[in-house]
């Protein structure tokens, strides 16, 4: 009888809901920054650099995408729009981070912070409510520095 080892559990996976900032754009140009410089890739670099319970960080990042509002100019920059499919694409979630809000205030659009803070308010209903399989303990992965 041979011996196969079982696979290792999956990594605890954070989903990055973002824009250019989180994309990594180099300002200027259409040029994106390598994963271990932009700043999602430094958190997983971080988090795993321990050895605890590996974490990976999935990059759902668009330039120009904003929260809840439509851009005249780009379509399918609102933020709302697949949200609830992507957070179920990439279930189970141990964490959804929102780094949205800076593209609500282009010139052509009349958004105020009032206006972004319910666009996040918005997504934030959006996750909750989204069709996935949870990490519903996730201390008990061993990571309780979060």
């Amino acid at each position: 009888m041979s011996t196969t080892p079982l696979p290792e559990a999956d990594p605890l996976q954070v989903l990055v809901y973002a824009d250019s900032l989180s994309w990594g754009i180099v300002p200027g140009t259409r040029q994106r920054l390598p994963f271990p410089v932009r700043w999602p890739g430094r958190l997983e670099l971080g988090l795993n650099a321990d050895g605890g319970t590996p974490v990976r960080i999935i990059e759902d990042c668009l330039n120009g995408r904003r929260t809840v509002w439509d851009d005249p100019f780009k379509p399918g920059r609102n933020g709302l729009q697949g949200l609830a499919q992507r957070i179920e694409i990439h279930s189970p979630l141990a964490l959804v981070v929102l780094m949205l809000g800076n593209n609500d205030f282009q010139s052509m659009h009349p958004h105020n912070a009032w206006h972004a803070a319910q666009g996040i308010a918005t997504l934030v209903q959006a996750i909750r409510t989204a069709p996935i399989g949870r990490v519903e303990n996730w201390r008990a992965h061993g990571r309780h520095r979060w």
